[in-house]
């Protein structure tokens, strides 16, 4: 249970030894917890500064008391009121930052999945992709529900593949037009928002993603004529 609030085994096993002994020395609490004294202080510390251990000195001899598990539930929700306090301001620089130019690299095939998922956070509902699905799959190393997720959020996709692809299973939030076999095309293109996902299918696989408004509206002219030219 410890660890899935962010805390380590030696911390879940010091503080309830010391819930055991209520207050004791580092040394009957290293004892009880199974664990070094050396690293049991250091321990010890951390919970002090999450007010779950309170400490006093008796007889030249440092003490440490376990204070009420209560205390547990009142460290994180301070934690919330502070993140709560710090979201907007990160958000307001995040906005900032994408008013610039703004390009990340991503390399094989965790790094085009994780690009490729950002699409599903678009804000307009809408994103447009040019290339063969088939051999994207390939390099994201088969399908990731994808698809699924973005029909659930109600995204709506415009497709150019290629013949070998496979096409729409829900005309209503996806329509494909097929480009031809002769479109020389190693690649995959996600456009959304003001962003445009490029993905390479060379090697291992590599892509870029770029926050450009400017940039963006080039790469909407360029499929919005080529989907002219697609078959349906």
């Amino acid at each position: 249970m410890f660890e899935q609030l962010g805390l380590d085994k030696k911390t879940e096993k010091v503080y309830r030894a010391l819930l055991l002994l209520a207050d004791s020395p580092a040394t009957h609490i290293a004892r009880e917890a199974g664990l070094k004294r050396t690293s049991v202080y250091h321990v010890l510390e951390n919970l002090a500064g999450m007010g779950l251990v309170s400490t006093y000195t008796h007889r030249g001899v440092k003490r440490y008391a376990a204070e009420n598990p209560q205390k547990l539930k009142s460290y994180f929700e301070e934690k919330m009121i502070l993140a709560g306090r710090l979201i907007p301001l990160l958000q307001k620089e995040a906005l900032g930052s994408v008013k610039k130019i703004n390009v990340r690299f991503f390399e094989g095939q965790n790094g085009l999945k994780r690009m490729s998922e950002e699409a599903l956070e678009s804000k307009e509902k809408k994103i447009l992709s040019i290339g063969s699905s088939k051999t994207l799959l390939k390099y994201l190393g088969g399908k990731h529900g994808f698809g699924e997720r973005r029909r659930k959020s109600g995204i709506f996709m415009r497709s150019l593949r290629f013949p070998a692809d496979e096409s729409s299973t829900n005309a209503r939030l996806h329509q494909v037009r097929f480009l031809l076999e002769t479109f020389q095309f190693p690649g995959y293109i996600q456009i959304y928002d003001d962003k445009v996902n490029v993905f390479i299918f060379e090697n291992q696989g590599a892509g870029f993603a770029i926050a450009s408004r400017a940039f963006s509206k080039m790469m909407r002219s360029l499929f919005e004529t080529l989907w002219q030219t697609a078959s349906a």
